[in-house]
């Protein structure tokens, strides 16, 4: 309905004339009996007519607002708004009457829906009356300027708030006249016909009908009765209806029949139709109620039965119906997954130990840490496809993996290396591989797996040592595909440990750069007549030790470069001194036999024994240790590994003293390039020990250091406490034990860097 609308100008001019032939009258004291009950029948006129959708002339909107004005400043106040409470209230009792008592219980919903649209409609143009009414000043003093300020507001039919009655008298005519009544009935039609367009297609026009129906119920009575009227009379009674209706349906569907996998399908469908509908036609706060009844019927009560061929789905690896079954179980409320992340973990191990078991050949460090991250790789997709990337579930895959990394479980998969050395291995073998001349990618492929495999590693410290190791053979070998990658390698290193843990790696690169500049600046300053490459390394950081160099006489053409480098160097360097490592100096040796040029890698002690056979047919073992002035058996070893190797010839079949060796002038190798195998010096077997040595040494050393900062710090700690914090402090490195903590704290105590207090054994003090 809509009502008149003023311009400005004829709006001025009724304020005109309604100013010069009533305010005379306004203020003329109390009006008399009938001329108030005639000022309430007009505006009564007016209300009845915008309830009934009736249009209402100019002259009488008008005169309707005069109306009030009279009405309000009549001795008893309460007169006119109780007029309207009670207009109100009959106009909605007959409503229900004239429409509502009648009506079939199939039409009774789209029939309440609209008289509620149509009556919150009309009371919305009844709007601008009551807000008038509610704003007068009743007093008279500004009464025209009141009525001459509001008049362009509402006259043009704009919907306006307003604090007529704090109940908001419409809607508590509505509630108590009409709502109140019929609320159980309209409850369970509601009830009725959301479950009804849950099964089948949604209707938009039920969808509009359900939507005002339970909005009607919210703003009748948490308006005018407030959240617990609203609580009592619409979500209780609607959600134990709902309650009631989804456990006697999900008590008749036969699961037994349906089996577990499509009994999920059709959970899943279900809820996600009931909640599509629902948010479409109840508030939020209500949607989450209805949503927790549905779950409690349809997925907790059936968990149980739903979770018997969970074992059997992980096991098989059915994806698609473990992602369903996942999502089954994630509507269920504090639903903790733990059948789930057992199967899981149980798959997973089982997987992973058969993929590392009897690994065999000279590539098993390759093999070991492939298989691991095909593993990892396969179910942490796994995880982020099928179990939305639950944290939980990367909890139990980093817990199996971590297991997988320690000893004894690499024992009984029979592989005699450490996790640690097989990353440090693998990392060697990416670094060394000549066929990919793209060092971005090689670090990409290493940063990745690196990153994947080195949490998983619970001693970092013999990763560091063996890396360290390994990384000195590329070095000293000149075996490094490209420095970029080296680099970036020790950079990762240091963002993964700290740069303390990678600073010995730090020092080795420099090292390398330092010994390039040097061999540029010794070759152009001499003429030595030889292609010479000098390493330089630090002491005490290089894994080499100078306890077993191996002392012999080089050759004249080595040894003039040797003694010509040490006066440059030491021209520069004065307070250095230089220990020569034959044993780790790689040499070429470039050899002509039947026109076809052979590159022989080695050493520079298998070298000068080469060089011997340059103006000699044959060479006996003793003579050969004359030129060279050194002992047997060192002798004897690098002579066999020449025998070998096939390039000398022994009239001996083991080689000793009596020995006498040719150079094989027919030797033949489909290979243009021949290392000769003491020349590649790599980690053995037989030196893990000394390296796991060496980090034990490191490992009391370090633990002897943190006991002392801890203690320097605190000057005072009870024996646990102290064991718990430095554990703490160690996490990462190396797990260390309460037992290797306590040994070092008695060594600490011989040194009296801590004491026992006198009082108390089990507390120690910190000697300054």
């Amino acid at each position: 309905m809509a009502l008149p609308v003023l311009r400005s100008s004829s709006l001025e001019k009724i304020f005109r004339v309604f100013r010069s032939s009533t305010v005379s009258t306004m203020y003329s004291g109390n009006l008399e009996m009938a001329v108030r009950d005639a000022k309430w029948r007009q505006l009564e006129l007016v209300i009845n007519n915008i309830l009934n959708s009736k249009s209402v002339s100019l002259p009488n909107w008008l005169q309707s607002f005069e109306s009030i004005y009279h009405l309000s400043v009549q001795e008893d106040e309460d007169f006119l708004r109780k007029k309207v409470i009670v207009t109100l209230e009959r106009f909605v009792k007959q409503l229900s009457k004239g429409h509502l008592s009648s009506t079939s219980l199939e039409t009774l919903l789209s029939t309440y829906s609209t008289l509620w649209c149509q009556y919150r409609e009309n009371c919305n143009c009844m709007r601008p009356l009551l807000l008038y009414m509610d704003n007068l000043d009743v007093n008279g003093k500004t009464a025209l300027g009141s009525f001459q300020k509001l008049g362009n507001k509402y006259l043009t039919n704009k919907i306006c708030e307003h604090k007529f009655d704090e109940h908001f008298a419409e809607l508590k005519a509505w509630q108590t006249e009409l709502l109140q009544p019929m609320a159980a009935d309209i409850v369970r039609l509601l009830i009725s016909k959301i479950l009804t367009n849950q099964r089948d297609e949604i209707d938009n026009t039920s969808i509009q009908i359900m939507r005002e129906v339970g909005f009607s119920f919210e703003r009748a009575f948490q308006i005018s009765g407030g959240n617990q009227a609203y609580r009592e009379n619409f979500e209780m009674p609607f959600l134990e209806g709902m309650s009631e209706c989804y456990r006697k349906e999900s008590s008749e569907i036969k699961v037994e029949e349906l089996g577990a996998v499509k009994y999920v399908e059709k959970a899943l469908a279900m809820i996600q139709a009931n909640i599509d509908l629902t948010s479409r036609i109840l508030n939020e706060g209500l949607v989450e109620e209805v949503k927790s009844a549905f779950v409690q019927h349809y997925f907790t009560d059936k968990k149980d039965w739903v979770l018997s061929e969970c074992d059997q789905m992980v096991a098989e690896e059915r994806n698609n119906e473990l992602e369903s079954l996942y999502k089954f179980l994630k509507y269920i409320p504090n639903y903790d997954f733990e059948e789930l992340k057992s199967n899981f973990k149980n798959l997973v191990e089982k997987n992973l130990i058969a993929s590392i078991t009897n690994l065999k050949g000279q590539d098993v460090h390759m093999k070991f840490i492939n298989n691991l991250l095909e593993c990892h790789i396969k179910y942490r997709n796994m995880i982020r496809e099928i179990f939305d990337d639950d944290n939980s579930f990367v909890t139990v895959l980093d817990k199996v993996f971590v297991r997988a990394m320690k000893k004894n479980t690499m024992k009984e998969a029979n592989i005699p290396l450490t996790s640690a050395e097989m990353l440090a291995r693998y990392c060697d073998s990416i670094l060394r591989e000549k066929d990919m001349p793209d060092n971005i990618k090689v670090f990409q492929e290493l940063s990745y797996s690196f990153k994947t495999v080195f949490p998983y590693i619970y001693e970092s410290d013999v990763f560091e040592k063996f890396y360290a190791q390994l990384m000195s053979g590329r070095l000293i070998q000149n075996s490094v595909r490209s420095m970029e990658p080296e680099e970036e390698m020790v950079k990762l290193l240091q963002q993964e440990c700290g740069s303390e843990y990678a600073k010995k790696l730090t020092t080795m690169l420099t090292d390398n750069k330092l010994s390039s500049d040097l061999t540029n600046e010794f070759t152009q300053t001499n003429v030595i007549g030889i292609k010479f490459t000098i390493k330089v390394s630090t002491n005490a950081v290089w894994p080499m030790s100078d306890k077993n160099v191996l002392k012999f006489t080089p050759p004249n053409v080595i040894e003039n470069v040797m003694h010509q480098f040490e006066k440059f160097y030491l021209r520069k360097h004065n307070d250095h001194k230089l220990t020569w490592m034959h044993h780790f100096s790689p040499c070429e040796l470039w050899i002509n036999i039947y026109e076809k040029r052979y590159i022989a890698t080695m050493n520079t002690f298998l070298l000068a024994i080469l060089l011997l056979f340059q103006d000699r047919d044959q060479i006996s073992f003793n003579e050969v240790n004359t030129f060279l002035n050194t002992d047997e058996n060192t002798l004897a070893r690098h002579v066999a590994i020449l025998v070998d190797s096939k390039f000398l010839k022994s009239d001996t079949k083991e080689v000793s003293a009596a020995s006498t060796f040719k150079f094989n002038a027919g030797y033949k190798n489909k290979k243009t390039i021949v290392i000769i195998p003491a020349a590649s010096k790599r980690v053995t077997l037989k030196e893990n020990s000394k390296i796991i040595k060496t980090v034990e040494a490191d490992r009391k050393g370090f633990l002897q250091t943190v006991i002392v900062r801890v203690m320097k710090k605190q000057k005072e700690m009870c024996h646990n406490d102290l064991i718990a914090e430095v554990i703490s402090k160690t996490e990462g490195r190396f797990s260390a034990s309460a037992s290797m903590i306590k040994k070092e704290i008695e060594s600490l105590i011989e040194r009296e860097y801590l004491s026992r207090k006198p009082d108390n054994k089990n507390v120690y003090l910190y000697i300054a």
